[in-house]
């Protein structure tokens, strides 16, 4: 009895797994053809908060100095929340670059990861 109540747990744990598991990599998509339109992309998820306004800026900067160039799509983490779901956001503020493609270029969290984010954004441009 006691093995039998061991087995099914075991299976249900690996069910549970194989799910996640699955479910983690149907996340881990293309952005969608219709908010590409043949440019790299920039999603930017923000909260109002402190940290989130001081990457306002930064996000303003890109928008303006790549205008035309980099499409710059604006999500609030908490209204949009199965759009953060679906990007796996986690944490915020976060930027995601997509190339033309819609592949996940990088993540930005953190204003010292600018220049990396500026540097992926002229080399797919």
């Amino acid at each position: 009895m006691i093995s039998l109540i061991a087995v099914s747990i075991f299976a249900l744990i690996i069910i549970v797994v194989l799910w996640f598991t699955f479910d983690l990599l149907q996340k881990k998509k293309k952005l969608l053809p219709e908010f590409i339109n043949g440019k790299p992309t920039i999603m930017y998820f923000w909260v109002d908060n402190h940290r989130c306004r001081k990457m306002n800026s930064a996000v303003e900067k890109i928008k303006n100095e790549y205008c035309g160039s980099v499409k710059v799509l604006t999500f609030n983490a908490i209204k949009d929340y199965k759009t953060s779901e679906n990007y796996l956001v986690f944490n915020v503020p976060m930027i995601i670059l997509f190339d033309r493609e819609g592949n996940q270029v990088i993540r930005v969290t953190e204003p010292n990861e600018l220049p990396k984010l500026e540097k992926k954004i002229k080399e797919i441009i």
